[in-house]
């Protein structure tokens, strides 16, 4: 039985990776901004995480250990690369990759013409899977699948040290997979406060929702993350969070860490 419940877990947690839109910048930690690269600009960012597990949330939210023992546990580590640029005024594309190449997410943003404390935008995404695993479909029903992304964006700043970025994101899947799963959407919120000159302190709320065709096998998760944007340089931001999950339901409780290093090039 544990056996086909972490299946089932790493199942939804390869599902998670295509569910949201990439390629795009933001201020502060797992959250977009409204504000786009400027015209002409490129942002390139290589980002790295990690995260271990010794529980996990059942079909109920409850938690449980997945392992018989204390001295056993999960380990997740990736890395990747972001590339932004500047399309035009108010209009950025982007492309965000993992350095096996197994994916590729492609997405814009596009920020509403009208300025003040709170500006929103548009965002759209195509996340397309490449290559490292097997590819089979049966009757429209695959293994993995292509997904397209769209949702909006929020921003409000309370002042110059104070700000606060906000996204909603729906994703659908091109074919439903073989665990039945074809939607479901992300809701993100970042609050930064400038505590000194260029060093932003974050503290976020991300939701994760995903749909399958038994109200069962439905998976959600409330991750808090807290993280540090260093702006000291003028090309350079340096990034680092910790994420906690704090609820959820048939999906891994991890505790990581991410690194993220920002270069601008105009």
């Amino acid at each position: 039985m544990k056996k086909i419940t972490l299946l089932l877990l790493s199942i939804s947690f390869t599902t998670i990776t295509m569910a949201q839109v990439g390629g795009l910048s933001a201020s502060k930690l797992g959250t977009l901004c409204t504000t786009p690269v400027p015209e002409g600009t490129i942002e390139f960012e290589p980002f790295f995480g990690y995260a271990t597990a010794t529980n996990f949330f059942d079909n109920k939210g409850d938690i449980h250990p997945l392992f018989s023992t204390p001295d056993s546990t999960i380990k997740f580590a990736s890395s990747g690369l972001r590339f932004s640029y500047g399309l035009m005024k108010n209009l950025e594309v982007g492309v965000s990759l993992p350095i096996d190449v197994s994916e590729v997410n492609f997405g814009a943003k596009y920020k509403l013409p009208f300025d003040g404390n709170f500006t929103m935008g548009l965002l759209a995404g195509y996340n397309k899977v490449l290559g490292n695993r097997i590819s089979a479909c049966r009757d429209a029903i695959c293994k993995a699948t292509t997904a397209y992304v769209g949702g909006v964006i929020m921003t409000y700043k309370f002042s110059d040290k104070l700000c606060v970025d906000f996204d909603a994101q729906y994703h659908k899947h091109k074919k439903t997979t073989v665990e039945g799963h074809n939607q479901g959407f992300n809701i993100n919120s970042d609050i930064g406060y400038y505590v000194m000159e260029r060093v932003n302190f974050i503290v976020g709320l991300n939701y994760s929702y995903q749909n399958y065709n038994t109200i069962l096998d439905d998976a959600y998760l409330l991750t808090l993350n807290t993280g540090i944007a260093i702006e000291k340089a003028e090309n350079f931001i340096l990034v680092l969070n910790a994420p906690f999950d704090i609820l959820g339901k048939n999906e891994y409780q991890t505790t990581g860490f991410g690194l993220a290093l920002t270069i601008i090039l105009d």
